[in-house]
């Protein structure tokens, strides 16, 4: 639901306004905390925080990635009306006038639209929404929006530690120190990690201010690349993380701990001050967790299975994340919820709770939680997002959705018969890993849903992909083609082929040129995605036997593949090379080359 304004009354009185502290963390999944199911990480003080309040099962992320999603919490406004879209805040050029491209490399079907790297100064955030109340505020951590005078300061707070425009901790460490004045940390002794420095900053902030109301925009570095921690706690992850299934990160584990540790000192602060029944406290993410790097020998971060996907994707494992709510005598406790929620409502939520007024002049997208934030049923509107960008890194190609009630709409723009987008659609109630998509079963539902999403596209002047006028399904690079499971991204002139992998299969035609010939293909692959390979002549093809890959991009180490072929190739030949996944990702061809083995 979009207001034009927001002139909220106040649940309270002005005299008992509650404290409120927003806790954002970098990159943690929707499966990151021991309450929501972590067979690794372990986070008692949160656990804590959940047993005094309210564990959200359906929380959305404004954008699979940080900056979008940190800039539509400050403002109460979706992706789309923002048109900051891509993680880019950290460069020094300023784009706040972003425009769409009107041509792509011949391997992709859309253009890509640009993205802003700043909010414009004038931006009513809710740093104002707080200060025009009479609250004390303060931003700590990681902010991710621009450099000066793009900063915190800039928007409505008036005490910041961090807070610059950098895209994971300050100097790209998390163990001090740091420069002072180029970081904005206080100076320190030793080489404390950064978030428990936050933590410190924060308890001090409140202990000078517990006479006043306050608000606290308290986002952790932490669980964000680099992936460093504590190695004494890493070692105390080690046996959980060599059990588990699916969680195998020792460093996730001690990176997490940090983050618990914290909460922790932080509520402890709060009940000795006596401040603790009289503040709200939120804590959650700015997008899903990090699945698509490499780090304890080749495994991933976490995983958030059983969602799909991860981080950097609009599937439910890049944008469905953890939130819990404590509020003492309005949060009902140890209980749990699943009202449908984003990062974009928590403007309107935060005005109706402390009577702030928003400017007229400033849309807002969300919708207040407090109704659900009591216990209370709360039927609320759709909720929208947009990625209209190609990212190899975890396969996303460039889409919008929406979800109403249980059903999520993605649309992929131009992906489709002559440039038509292409559209999947879930049931969520009964398939939260989008495995089947029944946009062919119910096509009325489908489209229905694809109109509102439209009519929000269009009503907040999104950027949107562009049909590419020099796509050419038949795109051949390196001698190959792209039969499915994903986009070519490189151009012609390029030394290697980039392809973006989507789908659990990508498929592959070779076509050998002048007298090249043999009995096996030899491939030269880097990957963060691919775990076997195979390949064959005829069509249907004949398969050889497969070979296991290593997916490991980190370092950029080509993988030498020898792929039978089952047959010796004769000339005209053309070879089938399939692909399996472990997940959607990164697929770069270095070499292809026809060769004679000793054995087929």
């Amino acid at each position: 639901m979009l207001l034009a304004f927001c002139t909220a009354s106040a649940v309270t009185a002005a005299s008992d306004r509650p404290n409120i502290i927003h806790i954002m963390v970098d990159d943690l999944g929707w499966r990151d905390l021991s309450s929501y199911g972590s067979e690794t990480f372990k986070t008692p003080h949160i656990d804590r925080l959940a047993e005094r309040g309210m564990l959200f099962t359906e929380s959305y992320s404004a954008s699979p990635l940080c900056s979008p999603t940190r800039a539509a919490t400050l403002t109460g406004q979706s992706v789309p009306r923002l048109r900051l879209t891509t993680p880019g805040a950290h460069q020094r050029g300023v784009v706040l006038d972003p425009e769409v491209d009107t041509r792509a490399a011949p391997g992709r079907p859309m253009t890509t639209p640009g993205s802003r790297n700043r909010l414009p100064l004038e931006t009513f955030t809710l740093g104002h929404l707080f200060q025009n109340a009479g609250y004390k505020t303060a931003f700590l951590g990681k902010w991710h929006l621009g450099h000066d005078p793009y900063l915190p300061e800039s928007f409505g707070f008036d005490f910041v530690v961090g807070g610059r425009g950098t895209p994971g901790p300050p100097e790209r460490r998390f163990f001090g120190p740091w420069d002072p004045e180029t970081s904005n940390m206080p100076p320190v002794e030793g080489s404390p990690n950064v978030d428990d420095v936050l933590g410190d900053q924060a308890i001090k902030f409140i202990t000078r201010h517990q006479n006043d109301p306050f608000f606290i925009a308290l986002w952790f570095y932490n669980v964000h690349a680099p992936f460093e921690a504590d190695p004494v706690a890493i070692e105390q992850f080690r046996e959980r993380a060599d059990s588990a299934d699916f969680q195998k990160s020792a460093i996730m584990g001690a990176m997490v701990k940090t983050l618990d540790d914290n909460v922790g000192k932080l509520m402890a602060a709060l009940d000795e001050l006596g401040l603790i029944d009289n503040t709200m406290v939120i804590f959650t993410s700015d997008n899903g967790g990090n699945m698509h790097r490499r780090l304890d020998g080749g495994v991933p971060p976490t995983d958030n299975h059983p969602l799909r996907g991860g981080k950097s994707s609009s599937y439910e494992g890049g944008v469905r994340v953890p939130m819990i709510v404590s509020w003492p005598g309005v949060v009902p406790t140890n209980e749990v919820s699943n009202v449908v929620n984003i990062s974009y409502d928590w403007l309107p939520t935060f005005a109706e709770i402390i009577g702030g007024d928003v400017p007229s002049d400033h849309p807002v997208d969300g919708e207040s939680l407090l109704p659900a934030l009591r216990g209370e049923p709360l039927e609320r509107g759709p909720i929208f997002s947009i990625f209209a960008h190609n990212t190899q890194s975890i396969g996303n190609i460039a889409n919008a959705w929406v979800r109403e009630g249980n059903w999520k709409l993605l649309r992929f723009f131009h992906m489709g018969p002559d440039f038509a987008d292409e559209l999947e659609l879930y049931d969520l109630s009964v398939d939260s890993g989008e495995q089947r998509n029944l946009s062919a079963r119910y096509p009325e539902l489908a489209e229905r849903l694809n109109t509102v999403l439209g009519e929000h596209l269009e009503s907040s002047a999104a950027l949107v992909p562009l049909a590419n006028p020099d796509y050419d399904p038949n795109f051949r690079h390196l001698g190959f083609e792209l039969l499915q499971g994903g986009l070519m991204l490189s151009r012609p002139s390029a030394e290697e082929s980039i392809i973006l992998c989507k789908d659990e299969r990508v498929v592959l035609r070779y076509f050998p040129e002048g007298t090249e010939s043999g009995n096996t293909l030899r491939v030269e692959v880097i990957t963060n995605a691919a775990t076997h390979a195979m390949a064959g002549i005829g069509q249907p093809p004949l398969y050889g036997k497969a070979q296991s890959i290593n997916p490991n991009h980190e370092q950029r180490r080509i993988q030498e593949l020898h792929l039978p072929l089952g047959k010796r190739a004769q000339e005209g030949d053309a070879v089938t090379v399939s692909f399996d996944l472990w997940n959607s990702g990164r697929l770069t061809i270095v070499s292809m080359q026809l060769m004679e083995s000793a054995s087929d």
